[in-house]
C-alpha cells in the first residue's frame, strides 16, 4: 500500500502505511490491544488523554444503550504528562508504527506544558489536541500556537462536529497540520423513573451508528473546502465497509474507537 502523508506541509511530516488509526477509545495509552486485531493493518495510534497535571479517576463511565448506539456520560480522566512519559513512553517505542498522544488541557499554558513534555519522548510523532467542546476561534488558534511554540511535532485538533467547519479553518491557519472530525455530539436521555417517582437524566455523548450521519455531513464539509491539511475521520464507523466511503468522501485517514472492543468478525484479520 503505497504510503499516506498525514502532514504535507510540515518540515518533518508524518507518514502512515495504512490508514487506519486506533483512538484512545480503542487502544488507551497502548497497554492494552484490542482482541484479534490484526496489527499489520494498523497505520498508527492515538493514545492518551494526557494533560500537564493529569486529571484522577472520577468513576465509572455511564453507558445508555440507545436505538443505533449508546450515550456514554463524560469522563474528566487524564494522566499527566510527567506520569504518561515515566509509564508509557518505552513502551510507545515498541509499538512499531507512528504514535500520536492526545491532549486535553484547555489552556495554552497547560498545553505548552503538557506539549513539550510529550515532544521529549523519541516515539511521539505529533500531538492530537481534543479542543473543549464550546472552544471559540480565538482560544482554538491561542491553544495551536502554544503547541507549535511547545514542539516541532505536527499537531492536529479533534474538533466538535457542531460549527466545525470554521473552526478547522482557523486551526489550519494557526499551523495545524490536520483536523480530525472530530468529536461527538452531546445527547440527554431519562432513565425510568426513580423510588420517588422522578425520571434519571443522563448527559453525554453519543456514540454507534447514530453518530455516524453528522460526522459524514462535517467530514463532506471539511473536503469541500480543500484546506490543504489532513482530514481524519472519528465517530461512527461501525464496519469496515464504511472506511472506503470515509475515504472517497475526502478523509485522508480513519480512528477507529471502541467498536473494535465490541466483538464483530469485519475488523478480525
Amino acid at each position: 500500500m503505497q504510503e499516506i502523508e498525514l502532514a504535507p506541509h510540515h518540515k518533518q511530516g508524518l507518514s502512515i502505511g495504512s490508514p487506519l488509526l486506533l483512538s484512545p477509545a480503542a487502544i488507551g495509552f497502548g497497554e492494552v490491544l484490542p482482541p484479534g486485531l490484526d496489527w499489520q493493518q494498523v497505520g498508527g495510534v492515538v493514545v492518551g488523554p494526557v494533560s500537564a497535571a493529569g486529571q484522577g479517576y472520577g468513576g465509572p463511565v455511564r453507558l445508555v444503550e440507545l436505538d443505533g448506539g449508546f450515550l456514554a456520560s463524560p469522563s474528566s480522566f487524564s494522566r499527566s504528562a510527567r506520569r504518561a512519559a515515566e509509564l508509557y513512553g518505552a513502551l510507545w517505542g515498541r509499538l512499531g508504527c507512528p504514535v500520536i498522544v492526545q491532549l486535553v488541557d484547555a489552556g495554552p499554558a497547560e498545553l505548552m506544558r503538557a506539549g513539550r513534555r510529550m515532544a521529549q519522548i523519541a516515539a511521539v510523532a505529533a500531538l492530537e489536541w481534543q479542543v473543549p467542546a464550546d472552544v471559540t476561534a480565538v482560544q482554538l488558534r491561542e491553544g495551536v500556537l502554544a503547541l507549535l511554540q511547545a514542539t516541532e511535532l505536527p499537531v492536529y485538533v479533534k474538533l466538535p462536529l457542531e460549527n466545525l467547519l470554521p473552526l478547522a479553518e482557523r486551526a489550519v491557519q494557526a499551523g495545524a497540520a490536520g483536523v480530525v472530525v472530530g468529536q461527538p455530539l452531546g445527547g440527554r436521555v431519562a432513565l425510568p423513573a426513580s423510588p420517588a417517582g422522578q425520571p434519571v437524566w443522563v448527559t453525554g455523548h453519543l456514540s454507534g451508528p447514530l453518530a455516524s450521519a453528522a460526522m459524514l455531513r462535517s467530514l463532506s464539509a471539511v473536503a469541500a473546502a480543500a484546506l490543504g491539511c489532513a482530514v481524519i475521520a472519528c465517530g461512527g464507523i461501525c464496519h469496515p465497509r464504511q472506511i472506503e466511503q470515509l475515504l472517497a468522501l475526502g478523509a485522508h485517514a480513519v480512528q477507529l474507537d471502541s467498536v473494535l472492543w465490541a466483538g464483530g468478525s469485519g475488523w478480525r484479520g
